[in-house]
């Protein structure tokens, strides 16, 4: 039973069960962070030591004391890491409690700027709302108010850091684990989702954990020398703490687009309350984000490579949910997080959805996509799709691969009842129009030396509805006006009338549109008729976008050839052009 075909209690449960588990995973992953986090952590650092592990492996040394010797090189630099960045950040503090009333006379000389002195209606505004906010008559108690403020004990400083240090051992521990059992860990995935495709599922496992791996280091790396780089360069400039300010821009490196923006707020607001003039904060925001326009727009490409694919609308709403779970460790962890469940989606059958989720690849193949602008109404966004494909492939691919299979998948949207008979008017009409838009563009006037060229004449013929014509002023469109005459007979003449006009045109080729679902048997019926009235005619039936298997009794209708595409269908007229011209002179000699 496909997803079509189930019955309306089905599909609500279906969906009530996918609702619920969504938000017992969600629940999950909020209430078991302090478990989580940790893991996560692991699985991370496991991804980035991987390549370093594979280095030392390859110059000869052991699996065992290459996870040693690279998980000690990662515990090295976290220590260390983590005692100059510690010893920064205090006094950051006390450099903050010094400067207090300078930052208080900078401000204050800031809002004279930006809001002017004086009683301006603005000032006045932002007085009210101060006051609001703290109301007061303004004037000194009688009585003095002595209020002492507890100093938080050990615990309050101790407990955070004994968690924080416990949480950072127990990941290290789960890397050595991981480093070592990696093979039993990837035989245990592939257990889980590779049943019944072991082999392809092996290959694309080992080949995206080799990709993701790789990203990862490359990620880190990048980062890393990126900060140590910013850390350099404000360190020359003379800013404090520069340090710290490289360490926090390469962590806010990892939160996608908007990372490097909120890093350089930090150190740009320090500069500005520590220096003297203009000069160092303006400096410091044009060295990093200087130097992030460097590498983002020409080193990055040529480090990563070819994308892993991930959408930016699907990073930006990671970033926001894991920061929501996890907080900033979760905001951190939010590009590989996604970066992972891409790869996993699109190499493991059952976690496909993560890949339409997570991917950049577009939902809707270009047909359907099409089909969904014309269903809707959207002419623009219809004629921008068709232009869209114009710009990448031939026009006869984009009507063979675009235009005729959303037509068709009109046809059986229409047929199975679901377009009212004032959307089908209104929808057909729109796909008229953007094709009449699409053919002005394609049109071109015909060359000096082509203009009296004799040409040969073409009855063309809808079967049945607008659809069929359409398909059929697509094909036309294509023809070389130097070359062929055509004239396309209208969807309400009836098969007399079609052999009245033929009659009256003499054509040398009849084209019959018929576009599937149904309309076989009025474009067989045309086709018997115009044979046993123009016997040497050559006449074709363009069947388009149909299955070869569905030929039967196509033999007894009298055409000459069935054609399912537009390419098929100008190929075939451009092979028999000579002969017709041979034909029509033949018939002017004998005449």
């Amino acid at each position: 039973m496909t997803a079509a075909t189930r019955p309306a209690w089905q599909k609500a449960i279906i969906t009530m069960s996918a609702v619920v588990t969504a938000a017992v995973l969600l629940a999950f992953l909020y209430v078991g962070r302090v478990v989580l986090i940790p893991i996560a952590m692991a699985i991370f650092i496991t991804y980035v030591l991987g390549p370093v592990v594979s280095f030392l492996q390859r110059q000869g040394l052991g699996r065992t004391p290459s996870v040693a010797l690279s998980v000690l090189a990662a515990v090295i630099l976290f220590l260390g890491t983590s005692f100059l960045i510690a010893h920064q950040l205090s006094g950051l503090t006390g450099t903050i409690a010094d400067h207090s009333p300078e930052i208080k006379a900078k401000v204050a000389d800031a809002r004279a700027r930006i809001l002017g002195s004086g009683n301006s209606p603005l000032n006045a505004l932002i007085d009210d709302l101060d006051k609001m906010i703290q109301p007061g008559d303004g004037k000194e108690s009688a009585h003095p108010v002595f209020v002492q403020q507890r100093k938080p004990g050990m615990e309050a400083v101790v407990g955070p850091a004994i968690e924080a240090f416990a949480q950072a051992a127990f990941s290290f521990i789960l890397v050595v684990f991981m480093l070592l059992s990696k093979t039993d860990l990837a035989d245990r995935v592939l257990r889980l989702v590779g049943e019944g495709h072991m082999t392809l599922t092996t290959r694309a496992m080992s080949d995206a954990s080799m990709r993701v791996s790789r990203y990862l280091f490359r990620q880190f790396v990048v980062n890393m020398t990126f900060g140590a780089l910013i850390a350099g360069l404000l360190f020359l400039l003379g800013l404090k703490y520069s340090l710290l300010w490289g360490f926090l821009i390469a962590l806010m490196r990892y939160v996608p687009y908007i990372g490097t923006w909120l890093g350089v707020i930090p150190p740009a607001v320090f500069a500005f309350v520590t220096g003297d003039t203009w000069a160092l904060p303006l400096a410091t925001v044009g060295i990093i984000i200087g130097l992030e326009l460097i590498i983002n727009n020409f080193l990055e490409p040529l480090i990563y490579g070819q994308s892993l694919g991930v959408s930016e609308v699907a990073q930006l709403i990671s970033a926001a949910l894991w920061s929501f779970l996890w907080g900033p460790v979760g905001l951190i962890l939010s590009s590989p997080i996604t970066t992972c469940l891409l790869v996993l989606g699109r190499h493991a059958p059952p976690f496909r959805f993560l890949e339409v989720l997570l991917g950049n690849e577009p939902a809707l193949s270009p047909a359907m996509s099409l089909f969904q602008r014309l269903a809707s109404q959207d002419q623009d966004e219809a004629l921008r799709t068709m232009r869209q494909g114009l710009k990448a492939q031939e026009p006869e691919a984009v009507f063979d691969e675009m235009f005729l299979p959303a037509l068709k998948q009109l046809k059986i949207s229409r047929e199975a009842g679901q377009f009212d008979g004032g959307d089908d008017d209104q929808i057909t009409r729109i796909a008229r129009e953007v094709l009449d838009d699409v053919i002005d563009d394609l049109r071109e006037e015909p060359r000096g030396d082509e203009a009296f060229v004799e040409r040969v004449r073409l009855l063309a013929c809808p079967a049945r509805d607008e659809l069929d014509r359409l398909a059929l002023d697509a094909t036309i469109a294509r023809l070389p006006v130097s070359h062929w005459e055509s004239h396309v007979c209208s969807v309400s003449t009836l098969a007399s009338e079609v052999l009245a006009d033929a009659a009256e045109f003499k054509p040398q080729v009849i084209l019959i549109s018929s576009l599937p679902p149904g309309g076989a048997a009025h474009a067989r019926y045309l086709s018997k008729r115009l044979r046993q009235r123009f016997p040497e005619a050559h006449i074709l039936i363009g069947r388009w976008c149909d299955d070869p298997a569905n030929d039967d009794n196509w033999d007894s209708a009298g055409s000459d050839r069935i054609l399912r595409s537009i390419r098929e269908t100008l190929k075939h007229l451009a092979d028999w052009k000579p002969v017709f011209e041979a034909t029509e002179a033949e018939a002017e000699a004998t005449a």
